[in-house]
């Protein structure tokens, strides 16, 4: 603590300032207005569920340079890595994959084969206007997968903004990063382009980290009428490999993700308040990977999958109180391509040949105002699945506005999520899991400087897919309680300090404790801004010890706590920092079961990184 306290007194001594202010920042905070809770624009602290925005500006001011690094800012998620270097999201002590969708620019991402979005996480931040999160259940609104969370990922060239970016980045690692922001207007149509690339030569403990990610994204806006498209591709090295062995040779054993996707929408207004709103949508993914495997030798996959979907949602506000969303969205998926080599020589389809799935949904949320300051939403999802069964997803929730500064929140949700390809291939007789959720939430504003948000849930589990020699359900079901609490506050005009914690105890359904899951995640945040252009800020991050399976003989993950500090300058339309993530060299690990490795993941300790912008 006192190394804490040193670096906020030292860098307190500097003078300097920014073009934003911070106080009018949280102010906006207070306001923040969010489509993904309801499909309905809506103050967050008015939807039912509990929500988390994270916006552009403060996210470059703690240093945090992508996606993956951005979740950590919202309360109960945890940020791991599985041997092969893939980054996992783990929303509320659940860490299997597709647990959590993911949208960008409300396109869903997330693939067939095995639900993975991993590929996306490296996604700059200047690429990036806002994150919206839900934590919890959001199968009512978004389907399948969305268990324990739903991230949807504003780029700059799908919002309003008009200003044009370059940007470029260097550091540690040979790590090199640049990309843009173009648009342009065309009288009333508005035409937008970003794009960036990225490289590293990460290698540790001789394994290979090497990385390079590259993404094209356009944006075409005219009035109602919106086409979105990107496309997005990922190579990184198998860091201590699939099968536990480690990949010691650069640029030999990759795994490389190619996804495109796009998607045309027509919003048809129909009064002031409501619209009928057309959306139809591409999205093609394709894998190919290598690894060693410890037996069979070099092992090599290909896969390739398309979606095709067509949506309508109806925007209705003419009864009175009412908020009404009513939609049906029709999506059909198929394998184009899946095999599994040895040496070159194909042994097997990886997942079955010639799989599809059309899945019919229809689903409503309604918000009530049933007096001046109680809302109740209620909502209902049916999905009807070709190569699997039906499913139904409730929800429930309530909005109490006890005084001025007061509300209180309650939610009840159930959601699912149906086996992805790759495991159906694996055991056939898998059935879906489902998630039943009860929540309770306050949100205090004591005074135009401080804010606080609060909520405990608790969550069932049942039949949750693991994989062993292949994939199970032996874990009838698994409970995951816990409390979450994020507290911003403006002390001074030129301080912004942001205080998170959270509280989870995941058990299964012998009341053992669920494996790599820590019980406590706590961040502590300050951004100071001078009146010259410089700011500067600290990110303390505190991850608790977590527990071993109950087989693996080894001690606890032990608890880390990492220091971030960045430092800013701001000169006209020049933007540059300096970011040193983990100040004292303390060295980031993730818990790995127990195999012939025995060892837990090792991402490095202190990185240095120099970042430049220019808008113009």
């Amino acid at each position: 603590m006192k190394y804490v306290l040193l670096l906020a007194t030292f860098t307190t001594l500097l003078l300097s300032n920014d073009d934003f202010s911070i106080e009018t920042d949280f102010l906006d905070s207070l306001e923040e207005v969010s489509e993904i809770a309801t499909k309905t624009k809506l103050n967050i602290d008015d939807a039912p569920s509990f929500v988390t925005v994270l916006h552009n500006e403060k996210l470059q001011k703690l240093g945090i340079t992508n996606l993956f690094e951005a979740l950590a800012q919202v309360p109960g998620v945890a940020l791991k890595r599985e041997s092969s270097g893939i980054p996992v999201v783990v929303f509320r002590g659940v860490s299997q994959k597709g647990e959590v969708k993911l949208m960008i620019d409300g396109v869903t991402v997330n693939n067939t084969y095995r639900g993975s979005i991993y590929y996306f996480f490296d996604f700059p931040i200047e690429l990036i206007e806002r994150i919206e999160v839900i934590r919890g259940a959001g199968s009512v609104l978004y389907g399948s997968g969305a268990i324990s969370g739903v991230i949807n990922v504003i780029t700059k060239s799908a919002s309003e903004t008009k200003k044009n970016t370059l940007f470029v980045s260097g550091g540690t690692y040979d790590s090199y990063s640049g990309g843009a922001i173009l648009s342009t207007t065309m009288g009333k149509m508005k035409v937008a382009v970003d794009t960036y690339y990225h490289t590293n030569k990460k290698v540790l403990d001789n394994t290979d980290r090497e990385l390079s990610d590259f993404s094209l994204g356009l944006n075409i806006q005219k009035e109602e009428l919106k086409f979105l498209a990107r496309i997005n591709s990922q190579t990184t090295g198998n860091a201590y490999g699939i099968f536990a062995v480690e990949d010691v040779s650069t640029h030999r054993y990759d795994n490389k993700n190619d996804t495109y996707f796009t998607q045309f929408s027509y919003k048809l207004p129909l009064g002031k308040k409501d619209s009928l709103e057309f959306l139809a949508g591409y999205s093609r993914y394709r894998q190919e990977a290598e690894a060693l495997h410890p037996s069979l030798g070099v092992l090599t996959t290909q896969y390739d999958e398309s979606t095709y979907f067509g949506q309508v949602d109806l925007k209705y506000n003419a009864l009175e109180e009412n908020e009404l969303l009513c939609g049906l969205k029709y999506e059909a998926a198929k394998v184009l391509d899946s095999d599994l080599f040895r040496e070159g020589s194909q042994i097997a389809p990886l997942v079955t040949h010639g799989l599809t799935r059309d899945i019919l949904s229809i689903y409503l949320n309604d918000k009530y105002t049933l007096y001046r300051d109680l809302d109740i939403s209620l909502g209902l999802r049916y999905d009807d699945y070709s190569d699997f069964e039906s499913a139904f997803s409730p929800t429930l929730g309530f909005v109490y506005r006890a005084t001025e500064k007061l509300r209180i929140k309650a939610l009840y949700a159930e959601a699912f999520r149906a086996p992805s390809w790759i495991e159906l291939t694996s055991n056939p007789n898998l059935q879906e899991e489902t998630s039943t959720s009860y929540e309770l939430g306050f949100v205090y504003k004591q005074n135009m400087n401080n804010l606080l948000r609060l909520n405990i849930y608790n969550t069932e589990l049942n039949d949750m897919i693991t994989k062993e020699l292949t994939y199970v359900q032996s874990m009838t079901y698994a409970t995951f309680r816990g409390i979450e609490m994020e507290y911003v506050s403006t002390p001074l005009e030129t301080l912004e300090m942001t205080l998170l914690g959270s509280y989870i105890d995941a058990k299964d359904n012998e009341n053992n404790a669920i494996a790599d899951v820590a019980n406590v995640l706590t961040s502590l945040s300050g951004i100071y801004t001078f009146s010259s252009g410089v700011s500067t800020s600290v990110l303390l991050k505190y991850v608790s010890s977590s527990q071993r399976a109950v087989t693996d003989p080894r001690d606890d993950m032990p608890s880390s706590t990492i220091l971030d500090t960045t430092l800013s300058y701001s000169y006209k339309y020049i933007n540059t920092s300096v970011i040193i993530k983990d100040v004292f060299d303390k060295g980031t690990y993730y818990a790995l079961p127990l195999n012939s490795l025995a060892k837990d993941y090792y991402d490095g300790g202190r990185s240095i990184m120099f970042k430049a912008a220019w808008e113009f």
